[in-house]
C-alpha cells in the first residue's frame, strides 16, 4: 500500500516520543511553574491573511519563526492592558488559522498566566438522523441511547503527544461530515460531552514561546505545559459552571473522602503518549481540586527512565538552563517535519486505511510544519503514580510497540486511588483512537467517565 511504501523508506528512524518506552530508554533527541486562571479572548477567527501574504511559503522555517516572534511581541503588548476576567474585544489578538473552517471546527483563544496566547479547539454535537433504509447515522452507532443530562454535565480536555498537535491527533476526518466517525472531538461531542483539545506551545496554532525582544527560546517544557493545562481547565470550569461543586479535596487529608458513587462534574483530563505524562504531572499537583477523572492513554511513563538534567552553564559561563528568568536559551532549532515521520504512528497492517493515514499525514504537515522542540525533560522525573489521587483509567493498545508493559502495570498498580481501571484495546497499536477500532476506544472513554450514572 501507499502507507507501507512510504514507511519502508524511512529506515530505522522514529519520531514517536513513546518509541523509547518499548526500548526501556529515552533518546536525548526527545526533547512549567503552574499559573492561575486564563482569560478567554473572544475574537472572530480569520485566515490571518496578513500573515499568509507576507509569508506565503510554509516550508520556510526562518521566515515563519520571525513572523511568529513579531506576532507574539505585538500580542503581548496588547495583553499588558487587558483584563484577566471576562471577554476582551481586541481583535488584534489572533492566533494563526492554518486550516480554515474545516467544516465547523471551533477555535478558542486563551491567554496564559504569562500572557502567551493558547489555541483550544472544540466541536458542537451533530443531530443524529435516519437513513432511507431506517438505519441510524452518526453516533447512534456507538451509544445506547439519546444524549442525557449526565453527558451534558461532563467536560473533558484532550492533550496531544510529543510530535503532532490536536487537529491531526483529535480531529482527523476524511470527509467534511466525518461520516466514518474518525474525529475524537466530534465523536465525544456527539455523545454530549463538552470536549476541548489544547495545542501546547510550538504545536499547531499555538505559536512558539519566543522572547519577542531577543528572539531567544521557543522551547516546549513539561512544567510550562502543566501551567497551560491549568489555564485551560480553569477556563473550562468557568465556561461550564455546573462543573465546579465548590469542594477542594486538597484541604482534606484523605483524598478519597467524596462519595465515590456520586457523579463528579468537574472537568476530566485525557493525555495521549507524552501528553499523558503532562496530564499525570497536572493531576499530581492539582487533581483533586480541579478534576473529576484522569485518562492516561498510551502513556510513555517508565520508572526506569531518568531524564538527565542539562548543564546550568555553557562553556562561556553563561546560565543556559534552569527555571530562572536570567537563563539564556538560544533560539530553538527549526527542523521541518517530513511525510515519512507523519506516518510512523501506524504500525499494524490493516488497522487503518490508506486514505485515513495519508489524510493524517497531510493535515499534520499543514499544522506542524516545524517540529516543536522539547526541553527540560528532567521535569518529567517528578511523575509518581502514588501522587495521583483522582479516579484514573490507564488505557493502552494491546499491540502498542511504544510502551513498556511492565511500566504500564506499575503505573496502574501504584496509582494513589482505588477508583481506577485498566483498559486494554485488542488489535490496536499506539494510535488506537484513529484506527478502525476507534469506536471501541470512544466507548471506553465514555464508559469510564459515566460509570457512576451510566448511559
Amino acid at each position: 500500500s501507499a502507507v507501507t511504501a512510504l514507511r519502508s523508506s524511512s529506515g530505522a528512524g522514529r519520531e514517536m516520543g513513546s518509541a523509547v518506552g518499548a526500548l526501556g530508554m529515552m533518546s536525548s533527541s526527545m526533547s512549567h511553574h503552574a499559573g492561575d486562571s486564563a482569560s478567554f479572548i473572544s475574537a472572530p477567527m480569520t485566515s490571518l491573511s496578513h500573515f499568509s501574504q507576507n509569508h506565503p511559503h510554509p516550508r520556510q522555517p526562518a521566515a515563519r519563526m520571525r513572523a511568529a516572534s513579531h506576532y507574539l511581541t505585538t500580542t503581548r503588548r496588547h495583553l499588558s492592558s487587558s483584563s484577566n476576567d471576562g471577554e476582551n474585544d481586541e481583535t488584534t489578538i489572533t492566533l494563526p488559522n492554518k486550516t480554515g473552517d474545516r467544516n465547523g471546527l471551533i477555535r478558542h483563544e486563551l491567554i496564559a498566566d504569562d500572557g502567551h496566547p493558547l489555541r483550544v479547539y472544540s466541536r458542537t454535537p451533530r443531530h443524529t438522523s435516519k437513513n432511507t433504509d431506517d438505519t441510524t447515522t452518526n453516533m447512534d452507532l456507538i451509544t445506547t441511547g439519546n444524549v442525557n443530562k449526565e453527558h451534558q454535565q461532563r467536560s473533558i480536555l484532550l492533550l496531544h503527544g510529543r510530535t503532532w498537535s490536536s487537529q491531526p491527533v483529535f480531529d482527523l476526518r476524511t470527509s467534511d461530515d466525518d461520516a466514518k466517525q474518525q474525529s475524537t472531538l466530534q465523536s465525544l461531542a456527539d455523545l454530549g460531552f463538552n470536549v476541548y483539545a489544547l495545542d501546547f506551545r510550538g504545536f499547531g496554532e499555538t505559536v512558539r514561546d519566543y522572547d519577542g525582544e531577543t528572539g531567544n527560546g521557543g522551547y516546549t517544557t513539561p512544567r510550562r505545559c502543566v501551567a497551560d493545562v491549568k489555564c485551560a481547565i480553569d477556563w473550562i470550569t468557568k465556561r461550564h459552571p455546573q462543573a465546579d461543586d465548590g469542594e477542594d479535596n486538597l484541604d482534606n487529608t484523605y483524598p478519597g473522602f467524596e462519595d465515590p458513587t456520586v457523579l463528579n462534574t468537574k472537568p476530566a483530563l485525557f493525555g495521549w503518549s507524552q501528553g499523558a505524562l503532562v496530564a499525570q504531572m497536572y493531576a499530581q499537583q492539582y487533581g483533586p481540586s480541579t478534576l473529576s477523572d484522569l485518562i492516561l492513554f498510551g502513556s510513555i511513563f517508565d520508572p526506569k527512565v531518568i531524564y538527565p538534567r542539562k548543564p546550568l552553564y555553557d562553556p562561556s559561563g553563561r546560565l543556559v538552563s534552569g527555571l530562572g528568568s536570567d537563563a539564556f536559551k538560544p533560539p530553538a532549532p527549526e527542523v521541518a517535519n517530513t511525510d515519512i515521520s507523519s506516518l510512523e504512528d501506524f504500525t499494524l497492517p490493516g488497522t487503518i486505511c490508506d486514505e485515513a493515514a495519508l489524510t493524517f499525514s497531510s493535515l499534520a504537515l499543514a499544522v506542524d510544519t516545524i517540529k516543536a522542540e522539547w526541553d527540560e525533560l528532567h521535569e518529567f522525573n517528578s511523575c509518581n503514580p502514588a501522587l495521583v489521587h483522582i479516579p484514573t483509567m490507564v488505557m493502552v493498545g494491546a499491540q502498542d510497540p511504544y510502551v513498556s508493559w511492565e511500566a504500564q502495570r506499575e503505573l496502574f498498580d501504584r496509582l494513589g486511588t482505588e477508583d481506577k481501571a485498566f483498559n486494554i484495546l485488542p488489535g490496536c497499536d499506539h494510535a488506537a483512537h484513529i484506527l478502525k477500532a476507534r469506536k471501541m476506544f470512544v466507548r471506553g472513554v465514555a464508559g469510564f467517565l459515566l460509570r457512576k450514572d451510566g448511559f
